[in-house]
């Protein structure tokens, strides 16, 4: 993965109090659950969806890489930056995901 876990964290943390602080979304914190254990919570979801959505593009990356090995000469490093990135976009449009 590119970003530590960490740095996904701060990402989901910026994301969360940005959101809240421009007023764009309000939380209703359950019943009996501290303020602080409620926004832990929504950042550790935050943090779940970042994560995912990475994983997705590196199986995506790793399928490219794939494909490329499939070729029967050697690539040049120019050659092989350019296949990458078509490979890359007709592999993310076939699962519907979005680069």
């Amino acid at each position: 993965m590119r970003l530590s876990e960490e740095k996904i964290f701060r990402i989901a943390e910026r994301i969360h109090d940005e959101l809240v602080a421009r007023d764009l979304v309000r939380y209703r914190d359950p019943v009996g659950i501290k303020p602080a254990a409620a926004r832990g919570a929504r950042i550790r979801a935050i943090v779940d969806f970042i994560t995912a959505d990475l994983k997705v593009e590196e199986d995506i990356d790793a399928e490219v890489e794939k494909i490329l090995d499939t070729y029967s000469r050697v690539l040049k490093a120019t050659e092989r930056d350019v296949l990458r990135r078509k490979h890359k976009e007709d592999v993310a449009r076939r699962r519907n995901y979005e680069l």
